[in-house]
């Protein structure tokens, strides 16, 4: 009788220990998504530091080696040697500036992937004078040895306007 009481106490203790690292794990998971979201607001007020100074050789690199950058209107930019060159284009445009704000980021249960999607303000002078063009965008990132990468940066405008 005391082997099947010592046995039902050391099943029970697993049993609790179980369920306690289970809940633990959840907790952790959730805390885990909560500091990778915020990694990659970080990244993305960098990214915002990095348009203002016009450094698009420091934007490219914020992109996966094989990340792309998919602007209407143009092909695909792909590899850091063609973000660089697309990006820097874009910041020698008479009046350049741009801001995006992410609406929502939402990280992959694994840690390994996320989705932010927001809206984006572009302002450029042409030849009718300053222009505002406002819109939104997808960037799929990729975390890679612990650094938030971006894979893919999709974006289209919602119409452009003057000011």
């Amino acid at each position: 009788m005391l082997r099947v009481k010592y046995a039902f106490l050391s099943g029970f203790s697993v049993l609790l220990l179980g369920l306690g690292s289970t809940a633990e794990s959840k907790n952790s998971t959730h805390n885990t998504a909560a500091e990778h979201e915020q990694a990659i607001r970080k990244t993305n007020e960098r990214w915002l530091a990095l348009i203002r100074d016009h450094n698009a050789a420091a934007v490219s690199r914020l992109y996966a080696s094989d990340g792309a950058m998919m602007a209407p209107g143009a092909p695909i930019a792909q590899g850091q040697p063609a973000l660089e060159k697309a990006w820097g284009g874009l910041m020698q445009m008479p009046g350049f500036g741009l801001t995006f704000k992410a609406d929502k980021i939402v990280v992959a249960s694994g840690g390994d992937m996320a989705l932010d999607q927001g809206t984006y303000l572009l302002s450029l002078t042409g030849p009718n004078g300053p222009t505002k063009d406002i819109g939104k965008y997808v960037v799929v990132w990729r975390n890679i040895d612990g650094q938030w990468k971006v894979a893919a940066d999709i974006f289209n405008s919602d119409g452009a306007g003057t000011p």
